[in-house]
């Protein structure tokens, strides 16, 4: 009985992935993806997530559509993996595509508080300022990065641990630092990455 009790729990504390209501709430979750709990979602349903993909514990979704009045939704494709503590703060839509790998601590965020020091309104409650994001396929985004609003990361571009994404960045690039500057190209007719 005990044993029996012990699998009940371990299933719905840390299992709920696995069970078909929970994946109902989403707009998709494809087969073999999951989430590790425990973890924060807000509007289940402009949430979608392809097939085989992994998302660590501890992690949060939330989109903001209830503040900006926006239909911003996440979307995120096949086969990515994805650390533990990953953060998507979503203003605006944000799209991330097939075979993206992410490491641990990493923020995507599409919207930002307003920052006007004149008004009498605390920035935590200005008008949140909103831009899609996209991560194109097969991306690496390295430990603690930041990615905020209005980037495109282009194919299969690599971002440095510990770097702030501020600005777009093309495909089959490499980039680092805070703000993040691109510092090597894939160089497809010499077959290397090569320094900016």
């Amino acid at each position: 009985m005990k044993n029996i009790f012990r699998f009940i729990k371990n299933l719905i504390l840390f299992r709920l992935e696995y069970l078909p209501c929970f994946k109902r709430k989403f707009e998709y979750f494809g087969e073999k993806s999951m989430i590790h709990y425990p973890l924060m979602i807000s509007n289940f349903k402009d949430i979608s997530i392809g097939n085989n993909t992994t998302i660590l514990a501890n992690s949060r979704i939330q989109i903001f559509n209830y503040l900006t009045g926006d239909k911003a939704k996440v979307t995120i494709g096949n086969n990515c993996y994805f650390g533990f503590h990953l953060s998507i703060l979503a203003g605006g839509s944000i799209s991330i595509g097939n075979d993206v790998l992410i490491a641990s601590n990493v923020l995507i965020t599409s919207e930002n508080h307003g920052i006007d020091p004149e008004s009498s309104i605390p920035y935590m409650n200005q008008n949140l300022e909103c831009k899609d994001v996209v991560i194109g396929d097969g991306c690496w985004i390295g430990e603690k990065a930041s990615i905020l609003s209005g980037v495109t990361i282009g194919e299969k571009s690599i971002v440095g641990a510990n770097s702030v994404v501020t600005k777009s960045i093309p495909p089959f690039s490499i980039v680092a630092g805070s703000p993040a500057k691109i510092i090597k190209k894939y160089n497809f007719e010499n077959h290397r990455w090569e320094k900016i």
